[in-house]
């Protein structure tokens, strides 16, 4: 497989070392040229030291017979243009791969052709999140055609939703959508009179806007208002 990696900070370089251990065809193009001189001591010729935005040097690197091309510089702007030029200047045949700093940008990069993303700030919250059993959002799956995302939640004992039925926990209202309940080694279809139980592990469905509300919802005790 052929790829052209664009930026040779840590992370395009230890990629881009990995595929040619991996016995993959590379070119890393790197615009700072004394970083790229830096880097072709060690990787050798594979190093071009020009700007991946600009079409000709994409073209310098061969990204008409590219399998692969993949974005890995520090901005999320550039990122994108060289995806799109990628796309089209290889007629479409090169797949693409973006790293993204902000996970918001997810959804407009896939919108505007990118196949592929990949953001650290979702990969980490996700490992912390994990050691994180109750009270908190598990990220599962964004799904980046859209605003929602596949997540996982843990009942705490003082939750409101505790003790309440699936008619009455309300999820449609903030947007969001209970799929499924793991109750131990059981897993529940969310039916209306299922009533729910302290360390239930629910999977919803939620808007990506609305991940406080749903938290706050589930995780919180109900906040009553006592009027004299």
């Amino acid at each position: 497989m052929f790829t052209v990696v664009a930026g040779g900070g840590k992370v395009g370089y230890h990629l881009s070392k990995a595929l040619l251990n991996m016995g993959h065809e590379i070119v890393l193009i790197e615009k700072n040229r004394r970083r790229a001189h830096t880097l072709s001591m060690d990787l050798g010729s594979i190093v071009h030291p020009h700007d991946a935005c600009e079409g000709r040097w994409l073209l310098h690197a061969g990204v008409t017979r590219a399998d692969l091309v993949i974005a890995v510089t520090g901005d999320d702007e550039d990122n994108l243009i060289i995806c799109q030029l990628a796309r089209t200047l290889s007629h479409e045949k090169a797949r693409t791969i973006a790293r993204i700093n902000n996970p918001k940008n997810a959804i407009i990069f896939k919108r505007l052709g990118v196949d592929h993303t990949v953001s650290s700030t979702d990969l980490i919250l996700s490992m912390i999140e994990q050691d994180i059993p109750t009270g908190a959002i598990v990220h599962l799956l964004r799904l980046d055609e859209s605003d929602l995302e596949l997540v996982e939640i843990k009942l705490p004992e003082d939750s409101q939703a505790v003790s309440r039925t699936i008619g009455e926990v309300n999820l449609r209202g903030m947007g969001g959508n209970l799929c499924l309940i793991i109750r131990g080694t059981d897993t529940l279809l969310p039916q209306t009179d299922l009533r729910l139980q302290s360390g239930d592990m629910l999977v919803a469905l939620i808007r990506t806007d609305m991940e406080a509300e749903v938290r706050q919802y589930l995780t919180e005790p109900e906040v009553v208002v006592r009027v004299r």
